[in-house]
Parts: C-alpha cells; sequence; structure tokens
C-alpha cells in the first residue's frame, strides 16, 4: 500500500543533500527481487514416559516468509545480493510470542561471483557444520536427538548464527568450501566472550558426495546450581550457584549417495569434545560422539524415508556416564501433490537417557536440560513458493 506523508523542513532538507550527492539515479533494471516461503504446519499427538501434562495433540507451524535480492551495481564487479526472512509462526511446546520474529532466520548483505571467489555474506547465517547437521542429518524428525540432544557441556556447535562472516567457495574439480566465523549471542549481549569459527569441505564423485566439517567454540560461560548426590559431605537444603567456562571441538564426517533406481542415503558421525578451561572443576574434559542415518526410496509421486541417530554415553575424564545414550528411530511417507507441496504422515520413537551428571563439587550432581522420551504419530502439509 502506498502512502504519502507531509515532508518536514529537516526532511526536505536532508532529501536536497542526498540528491546532490547522487544526481544521477539509475533505473533498476538489473536489480531482482522475490518474496518466497512455506507454508508448513504438522499436527501431532505425542505420549511422553514421564510428562503426562505435556501429553497429547499439538500443531507445529513452521510456516514462514522471506524476502530476497540481488543487484549489479555499476562500479563494482561482484554482485550484491541480501535477504530477510522470519522465524517459525509457532513451534510445538514453545512460547508463540517469543518466535516468529522478522529476520528470525538467514538474515544477511553480501557479494558473490561464482567465476572468481564465490560469495561472502555478513550477518545472521547457518554456521558450516551445522547446514549438514541441519540437512540431510536431522530428517526425517532427528532433529530431538541429533540436533540439539545430546549431554556434553558447554556449546557443542551454533546453529544459525548472527555476527557471523561466512565465505563459500565456487566449485573446483567438484569440490565446495565453507569458511566462517562469529560471536556468540550471549557475547554480543556481554553474558560471556564467547566465539566460534568453523569449516566445512564437501566432494562430489558420482552419485556420491562427502561431507567433512568442524566447529570450534570458544569462552562459553556456564551458571547452575548444585543438586545433592551425598548427604553426608553436603546440607541437602544448601545450594549454592557455581560458574565455569568451557572450550568445545566438534568435528563432523559424513556420505550422501543418489541412484538412479530412486533409491538414496546419508550417514553422518560426529566427535564431540570438550574442556573446562574457567572455574569450578577446572581443567574437566568431557567427550560424547554421535551418528545419524537415513534410506529414501522414490517411486512415481511418492517419498518413503526412514531414519536413525544416537548419541553415545557420555564421558567426563575418562569416566562413562551411565545411562546417557539418546536415539530416535523415524519412519515417513510423503507424497507429492505439485511439485511445489506435499502430504505426509510420521511416527517416532524418541528414547532419552538420563541427565543428571556430577557437578565437579564434590559430592555434588545437577541436570542439564533434555527432553523427555515420546512416541509420536503426526500429519502434516508443506507449500513453497
Amino acid at each position: 500500500m502506498n502512502k504519502i506523508f507531509k515532508p518536514s523542513l529537516i526532511a526536505m532538507a536532508v532529501s536536497s543533500v542526498a540528491f546532490t550527492a547522487f544526481p544521477t539515479i539509475a533505473e533498476e533494471t538489473d536489480a531482482k527481487y522475490d518474496v518466497y516461503g512455506i507454508i508448513a504446519v504438522q499436527a501431532h499427538y505425542r505420549d511422553y514416559e514421564n510428562s503426562p501434562s505435556l501429553t497429547g495433540f499439538q500443531t507445529n507451524n513452521e510456516s514462514r516468509i522471506g524476502f530476497r535480492g540481488s543487484k549489479q551495481f555499476q562500479n563494482l564487479g561482484p554482485k550484491f545480493i541480501w535477504q530477510i526472512e522470519g522465524g517459525y509462526v509457532d513451534p510445538s511446546y514453545s512460547d508463540h510470542t517469543s518466535n516468529g520474529g522478522f529476520g528470525e532466520r538467514d538474515t544477511f548483505v553480501g557479494f558473490e561471483d561464482f567465476e572468481s571467489f564465490g560469495q561472502v555474506r555478513i550477518g545472521r547465517v547457518l554456521t558450516p557444520l551445522y547446514e549438514v547437521v541441519d540437512w540431510p542429518g536431522a530428517n526425517p524428525g532427528l532433529g530431538d536427538v541429533w540436533d540439539w540432544g545430546g549431554l556434553i557441556g558447554g556449546a557443542k556447535f551454533q546453529d544459525r548464527s548472527s555476527n557471523t562472516v561466512r565465505w563459500d567457495s565456487p566449485e573446483w574439480g567438484g569440490m565446495t568450501f565453507d569458511v566462517a566465523y562469529g560471536r556468540t549471542k550471549a557475547a554480543a549481549t556481554g553474558s560471556d566472550e564467547g566465539w566460534w569459527q568453523g569449516a566445512a569441505a564437501h566432494y562430489k564423485v558420482g552419485p556420491f558426495q562427502f561431507d567433512a566439517a568442524y566447529e570450534v567454540n570458544r569462552n562459553t560461560a556456564e551458571s547452575f546450581q548444585d543438586g545433592t548426590l551425598d548427604t553426608s559431605a553436603h546440607d541437602p537444603s544448601t545450594k549454592q550457584t557455581f560458574n565455569r567456562v568451557w572450550d568445545n571441538n566438534t568435528y563432523l564426517v559424513g556420505v550422501q549417495g543418489w541412484f538412479e533406481n530412486g533409491i538414496s542415503f546419508f550417514a553422518q558421525y560426529r566427535i564431540q569434545d570438550a574442556e573446562v578451561t574457567e572455574g569450578i572443576d577446572s581443567g574437566r574434559e568431557e567427550k560424547q560422539n554421535a551418528m545419524t542415518s537415513g534410506l529414501m526410496y522414490n517411486t512415481g509421486d511418492w517419498q518413503f524415508k526412514v531414519g536413525y541417530t544416537k548419541n553415545f554415553e557420555l564421558e567426563v575424564n575418562g569416566e562413562k556416564v551411565e545411562d546417557s545414550s539418546d536415539d530416535v528411530i523415524s519412519a515417513q511417507a510423503m507424497y507429492f501433490v505439485d511439485p511445489s507441496a506435499v502430504l505426509y504422515v510420521r511416527a517416532r520413537d524418541v528414547t532419552m537417557g538420563g541427565n543428571t551428571v556430577d557437578s565437579g563439587n564434590t559430592g555434588m550432581t545437577y541436570d542439564r536440560w533434555k527432553s523427555d522420551s515420546f512416541n509420536e504419530v503426526s500429519i502434516g502439509v508443506e507449500y513453497y513458493f
């Protein structure tokens, strides 16, 4: 909708200066932009193992919209690119008012020239490692374990991160590279001094693609309150707050394959380590590895897919924490009602291990966040435009 504003004297003066500084306004014949998005709603029923208040029906509304474009500047070789994308309207089991903001997803400016340097973006984007964690590794419905699941301390990886500079290379003989650096959300608000950097490499040969990625996270702050493990060592009624700082390293290798008979697959393995560098239990070392896999078959307008993911047991200073592993198995049938739209049905079983770990303060433990185990059956629709 066009709106007409009555300009003030100040606005007129500013406009006059602007047009004096830039006397020629080029026609936007080489500027391109489009509106895009997805209408995605999933209705599911979950049966939680230990959380009866959450058991029941909910919807997961991942609908979102974005704007993106490019402009070939007259006096600059690389093409200018930009994007602004809103967040999910209403993810399940979350507070609607804290989601769906404009710019919540990939929102950036940058330049690209894939005949020379590739693409550089600044803003809010996926990290190179998380890009392959998210896809194909977390589908169908494997994210509770593979993505945000696990028990290791610190930050095993960022996902979509603001304050980021990212470079994506052109393709060189089937090989591409991604490199990025950024500050964490907590660092941006002064809560810690966290930063991260990461890289990924992808090599395509025949029907296969091989992926490798690495991400380092440094200076991640953690605050927690002790629970009581040994009542003879501590007063059960007393809780203290402790602070520490973590450094993390995460490594990922994976392979994908697509075959002419309609079968495709993926498999990834992730190695994660963490160390306390400051605060309570300085020198503490933790390790937790994980794997994910999926098999897909396309026939006509149908696609059938199964996936399995596992977080192995957490190790603290070389000792395994019993009952700390997680896994999920998922099966999905999808029907393409249109090249741009699908209907699907999905069933999955999510099994979460324990979340209690030794705090590092003699005789004390505390709980790290982890979802409860649950079974789920869902149906959904997705329309891309």
